[in-house]
């Protein structure tokens, strides 16, 4: 059979044969310029020609989210037999494994995207993109029918590509449902400001549930609540005294239920404040809280740090660190603060102390790039030599990819290898990769000029299966390590916080080592719910080392790296030191100030090039006192000298000491926003909806600058620029997207002024809220493409037959081109048409 795709183009036909009748001069009907004539106007209508197909092609989209992850596992293996043994011999049979990204299953190989989402639409674009185009292709999507991705208008693009779409929908979960809807409640209060909870409960049945109401993961309430008609009401009063965000979390608790993914709704809430001052100190009766209360500044103190998140960086203009380590602050809050500075304006300064800089592990951390102070390693500065044991899990779970080519092990390799080529040449190291059994990667071997060749043998480790055994990795450690006669011994044990196994008598073991004078801290991948976080902490207490919690593996190099840093360095002088005026405090106050002529002792760091400085110390060192810099919009500064406890006597005698602290306290602070501006955040769906609002007369000054909207996903991702509208004089209007299970921040950035946002997140789970609409909207769609929804799986392979033509198109242009050179060069050879 033949057709032509563009007829309209045969109309060239007439109007040739005009020409060649009206315009004899132009020798159209001379053989050669007809045939060139003829073939340009075939190209042009792009004939085609009908083959035979030798078979059919079966795309199968797999719904691998959470909410389908029972069923995959129930049904999924089946299916897929069902199917293969259904197929033709010239049928094709490909799957797409869909959830929050698709991906075309390989043999032997797992998921490996995040299942909080079930990106159907994605699947669909994907799975017509890598067709055959030439053969009969269906799709068939083996889904619960919840999409968490907006379907309108995919109908129209199946019937576009000609490629129907079948469903089979998972058959539902047994039992009754309950779930729990968005929770009604302001986003911002006012400090102490009384506001009200509310959430709907919806079930299948009625009945009397139990709910709990969360601040922070921390119990704020419960009760029972009435399902009637299946409907039911919770309502709850709050109030919130201290500056920040706080997260509420409502969740039902019912004996039973279908589909518990769906049994929790959150809401976080602002409280406003002013000029808040987040100070975070290992003093209960910090002085420094107190001389910046007498200067007129709020000061929100912390003395327990494992309190904080993201959402405390919600109210603060400024945070001080005072002597705290940083393994006691959640990896959350220690990301955050890049953007708090950088992007939002804020301001962060550290201060000195035993537990400080690289002392307290802030070497290569999340905020180290903010100092004006660096923290490496320098040989003239090192403890007496060490000897260092690296304990490393190689267990099964540590094979699991984190990006393309990049798996678990493969960065806690770097992080060894990190902390060796840190470790100076007279220092020793041994290395175990444990399982079930320990393995020599390394015999204790002295640094030397080794240290490239023995990070190379450590970054070969591969995963082997199985758990970690952890008595027997650090008795291995142990063993290794009392062979070395150096004065300091240090242990680091990684291990999967979800998968250590096989304790044995750690407490004996541990105690023999502390009792010889080794330490011990662990890095753990995993977060402190998971099974074993508790016998990891108290391996790290008895160890008398630290633990470091990290669920994110792309954190583990920078891990190490702190951990060798604050071991291995001598960083906290405690002999008393002079000061020495260095001229650059004029950049933050118009006055000198008489300096205290020494401080008690200091961190010792060095001064980043483009940091100002404004004191150094007066030993050989010349090291950095007091320094500060601008970072991105906020501002960064480092007393490297302790301003609180120990080793601060001086420091506190000092008759400027307070008008010192206030000052450069000041300094980091931000302006207020420029005054006729304000800022309005609003959740469509899981839509974030922000609109900046500002007053006429600053109109002018936005066209010529118009605001920037920046905003960042979660604790550690990095900035984005988001477009926005102008929608009317006044106002700027953008809609944000969140990631499923995800949350936001952000700031708008208005010339001299910032307005932030945030934490923000949706109130409820799409992926566990199923509407009943989406099952019939995605039954319309297979409708419309020319699909259905099938009963039995062996129908799937049925399929309307449909000419398949192949454009003539690709033989043509090969004709036409040789007969136009033939006719050029023979017109040209004889002097006339040919």
């Amino acid at each position: 059979m033949f057709q032509v795709a563009e007829p309209q183009w045969l109309l060239l036909f007439l109007v040739l044969a005009l020409l060649a009748w009206r315009l004899p001069r132009l020798a159209l009907l001379s053989p050669l310029r007809a045939v060139c004539a003829v073939l340009l106007v075939l190209w042009l209508a792009d004939p085609q020609l009908q083959i035979s197909s030798p078979g059919k092609d079966l795309w199968v989209l797999m719904d691998r989210s959470d909410s389908a992850a029972g069923a995959v596992a129930a049904s999924g293996p089946e299916s897929e037999t069902i199917l293969e043994s259904s197929r033709g011999p010239a049928d094709r049979l490909f799957f797409v494994d869909f959830a929050e990204a698709p991906v075309l299953r390989e043999p032997g190989t797992a998921f490996e995207p995040s299942t909080a989402a079930s990106a159907l639409r994605l699947a669909i674009g994907f799975a017509l993109s890598q067709r055959d185009k030439s053969r009969q292709t269906k799709l068939l999507a083996l889904t619960d029918g919840f999409s968490t991705e907006d379907l309108t208008g995919l109908d129209s693009t199946l019937r576009r590509n000609g490629t129907p779409l079948d469903i089979r929908f998972f058959p539902a979960p047994g039992g009754d449902d309950y779930r729990v809807g968005a929770i009604e409640a302001p986003l911002r209060v006012a400090p102490g400001q009384s506001f009200l909870l509310q959430a709907n409960v919806f079930g299948t049945k009625d009945g009397d549930l139990d709910y709990e109401v969360l601040c922070d993961d921390a119990k704020a309430g419960g009760g029972r609540v009435e399902v009637r008609g299946g409907r039911g009401t919770i309502r709850l009063s709050g109030r919130l005294e201290t500056g920040g965000s706080r997260r509420y979390e409502i969740r039902i608790l019912p004996e039973s239920d279908a589909r518990p993914g769906n049994n929790a709704a959150g809401h976080w809430v602002e409280v406003t404040s002013s000029g808040t001052i987040l100070l975070i100190t290992a003093y209960p009766d910090d002085p420094v809280s107190t001389v910046l209360k007498a200067a007129g500044l709020t000061v929100e103190t912390i003395t327990d740090p494992t309190v904080l998140h993201p959402g405390y960086l919600a109210g603060p203009r400024a945070v001080i660190l005072n002597n705290v380590p940083a393994h006691e602050l959640p990896p959350e809050f220690l990301a955050s603060l890049d953007f708090f500075v950088r992007e939002q304006g804020g301001g962060l300064l550290m201060t000195g102390g035993r537990k400080s800089f690289g002392s307290g592990g802030y070497f290569e951390s999340p905020i180290d790039a903010l100092l004006p102070v660096s923290m490496e390693l320098r040989q003239e500065h090192r403890k007496l030599a060490m000897a260092m044991a690296l304990v490393m899990d190689r267990s099964g779970s540590m094979s699991a990819a984190v990006s393309a080519g990049t798996t678990k092990m493969d960065l806690a390799n770097e992080g060894a290898a990190r902390a060796i080529q840190l470790l100076g040449p007279a220092d020793a190291v041994s290395v175990f990769a444990v399982d079930s059994e320990p393995h020599v990667i390394v015999p204790l071997s002295r640094i030397g000029s080794d240290a490239a060749k023995i990070a190379q043998s450590v970054r070969r480790i591969q995963s082997a299966g199985g758990g970690i055994f952890v008595y027997r990795g650090l008795e291995a450690a142990w063993t290794e390590l009392q062979k070395s006669e150096a004065g300091q011994q240090h242990v680091i044990l990684f291990s999967d916080a979800a998968d250590s196994e096989a304790p044995g008598e750690y407490q004996r073991l541990i105690a023999e080592m502390t009792s010889a004078g080794a330490t011990l801290s662990v890095i753990a991948l995993g977060s402190k719910s998971d099974p074993d976080a508790a016998l990891l902490e108290d391996i790290a207490r008895l160890g008398n080392g630290r633990i470091f919690f990290n669920a994110d593996a792309t954190q583990l190099p920078g891990l190490f790296a702190q951990e060798t840093v604050s071991v291995a360095r001598s960083a906290f002088l405690d002999s008393m030191v002079t000061v020495v005026d260095s001229g650059g405090w004029l950049q933050i106050s118009p006055q000198n100030p008489q300096w205290l002529p020494s401080v008690d002792g200091y961190n010792l760091c060095y001064l980043r090039p483009e940091a100002s400085v404004a004191a150094i110390s007066g030993d050989e060192y010349k090291a950095p006192l007091v320094s500060f810099w601008q970072r991105g919009a906020g501002k960064s500064a480092a007393v490297t000298f302790p301003v609180s406890g120990a080793n601060s006597e001086t420091f506190r005698s000092w008759a400027d000491a307070a008008g010192f602290l206030q000052t450069i306290t000041r300094w980091l602070l931000p302006g207020p926003p420029a005054p006729g501006t304000a800022l309005r955040t609003r959740f469509m769906g899981n839509d974030l909806l922000v609109d900046f609002l500002y007053d006429q007369p600053l109109a002018a000054e936005f066209v010529k600058s118009p605001p920037r909207l920046v905003v960042a996903t979660g604790a550690s991702g990095g900035p984005q620029n988001i477009l926005w509208e102008k929608m009317e004089n006044g106002r700027f209007s953008a809609r944000i997207a969140i990631p499923p299970g995800q949350w936001l921040r952000g700031v708008v950035d208005a010339g001299p002024s910032r307005i932030s946002f945030g934490p923000l997140s949706p109130g409820t789970d799409p992926e566990w809220q199923q509407p009943s609409a989406a099952l019939r909207t995605l039954r319309d769609i297979s409708r419309s493409s020319g699909g259905r929804e099938i009963a039995e799986l062996p129908d799937a392979w049925q399929m309307a037959p449909r000419p398949n033509f192949e454009s003539l198109k690709n033989w043509i242009l090969p004709l036409l081109l040789f007969a136009f050179l033939l006719e050029v060069g023979l017109t040209r050879w004889s002097g006339r048409a040919i």
